[in-house]
């Protein structure tokens, strides 16, 4: 094989590892951060009417990601994100944390969790 074109050849494979990688990252990225809204949404859901779910925005991410929603709750991001919440409740009330759930998420969360 001539060199250039096996250099040609192996500058294409890395692209192509480069490319698969950089998917994944996104598909990670989405994933963790439509989790931990969703555990915003569903500790908005139980303890905030003034907030909804965001289904549009969940549903455009779990397509993307080709996730469920059994699937981003069984997730490290929802449970850390739960916690999160019950620690916040605990130190400064369920008041505060409805307070500032809407706006608390950005990138692939924001949405999410909205004013009704």
């Amino acid at each position: 094989m001539r060199p250039k074109l096996f250099a040609v050849i192996m500058l294409l494979a890395a692209l192509a590892a480069t490319a698969a990688q950089a998917e994944v990252t996104r598909r990670d990225a989405i994933e963790a951060q439509t989790a931990t809204a969703l555990a915003s949404a569903d500790y908005a859901e139980r303890h905030c009417p003034s907030l909804r779910l965001g289904q549009d925005k969940l549903d455009r991410n779990l397509r993307e990601i080709k996730g469920t929603l059994a699937g981003l709750r069984a997730t490290e991001s929802y449970a850390e994100q739960v916690a999160a919440l019950a620690s916040i409740e605990q130190s400064h009330g369920r008041a505060m944390v409805c307070v500032v759930l809407p706006k608390a998420h950005g990138g692939y969360g924001r949405g999410i969790v909205t004013v009704r």
